[in-house]
């Protein structure tokens, strides 16, 4: 009987401490959002930088391989900005310049098929773009301006840490490692380090072939539209190549500040920037795509689709970008356990 009682007490007491931990846990959710994120960025920062400390820990220290793989993958990122942001600049300015050209050429096309439109269909008329409400609401641009730079300061600070965070997890993997497996009962240990194993093989291949394409879409892209002489195309095709990560929506988002832009220039450069994209689209897909990609996702076409819907819903653009990382890493787990007892 009183075995029972202290049984019963003990269990007790495991519901009131777990119940008093999803309390604090739901109390502190943002905080604890925050420090997820930041620790899922500094293992970001680390899995991309492992490759390069692994090179430098044949002639270095652990800890000093660590801190120059970062160091080199900052120096990187570096280089490139200060190659490309001072003409991203340029062009981005030129954009602004173009515009209240584009919004004007947008509102007076759509103003002339209103009245086509009101002329075969009494009282029907689309809704145009008023310039000059559009005009009114450009002194809370000032507003918006202290708003970014205080958000920008934030993400610096957050950046700071995650790269802090990255060094220790670069220094410390084995240790960290160690204490992740020993969190693991040791019936399921060896298949959890053969699943961890096979997701960070099968992302690292992702995020090369990703950013291969990224980079080819990216670049014929922008030296396609400066030939046909749209304005701002060293900043478009970035954007393009960025958004071309996100398959079957992302060449149609990135493509309409192409055209958007080339139709202040009138409506044949804007059948141009068009066709130079689906050019560059028909390239990809038949030619880039399968020959750097291959067979390195595996999806099918339907599960895709759910998943960037899915992906949406729960995180816009950045649900879209990271839905097809996240089914690559369910599809590993997924394969790795059913093949589990298989000596592979």
């Amino acid at each position: 009987m009183e075995s029972r009682y202290r049984r019963t007490w003990r269990q007790g007491r495991v519901a009131l401490v777990l119940a008093a931990a999803a309390g604090a846990a739901f109390l502190l959710r943002g905080l604890l959002l925050a420090v997820l994120g930041l620790v899922a960025g500094g293992a970001a920062l680390a899995f991309l930088a492992h490759p390069v400390a692994r090179r430098f820990e044949r002639r270095l220290s652990r800890p000093a391989a660590a801190l120059a793989a970062l160091v080199a993958l900052g120096a990187a990122l570096a280089l490139g900005a200060g190659l490309i942001v001072p003409a991203l600049a340029r062009e981005l300015a030129g954009l602004a310049q173009a515009l209240p050209r584009s919004l004007a050429a947008l509102t007076g096309w759509s103003e002339r098929v209103s009245t086509a439109l009101s002329r075969a269909v009494p009282g029907l008329a689309l809704p145009g773009a008023d310039l000059a409400s559009l005009a009114g609401r450009l002194p809370g641009l000032a507003s918006g301006t202290v708003t970014l730079a205080v958000g920008a300061a934030d993400g610096a600070g957050r950046l700071s840490l995650m790269v802090i965070l990255g060094y220790f997890f670069l220094r410390d993997r084995d240790a960290f490692a160690l204490r992740l497996e020993l969190l693991i009962p040791r019936a399921a240990r060896g298949l959890a380090v053969r699943m961890a194993r096979a997701v960070g093989r099968e992302l690292r291949l992702y995020l090369q072939a990703e950013l291969l394409i990224s980079l080819s879409v990216g670049a014929l892209a922008a030296a396609g539209l400066a030939l046909v002489g749209v304005r701002g195309a060293a900043a478009l095709g970035p954007l393009i190549g960025l958004l071309n990560m996100i398959p079957y929506f992302g060449p149609f988002i990135g493509g309409v500040p192409a055209v958007l832009i080339a139709l202040g220039d009138g409506p044949k450069r804007a059948l141009l920037a068009l066709a130079v994209l689906c050019a560059v689209q028909q390239l990809d897909g038949s030619l880039i795509s399968p020959r750097i990609m291959g067979s390195v996702t595996g999806l099918s076409p339907a599960l895709v689709l759910v998943g960037l819907f899915a992906g949406a819903r729960l995180a816009g653009v950045w649900g879209m970008l990271l839905a097809i990382p996240a089914m690559i890493v369910f599809r590993t787990l997924f394969r790795v356990y059913v093949q589990r007892s298989e000596n592979i």
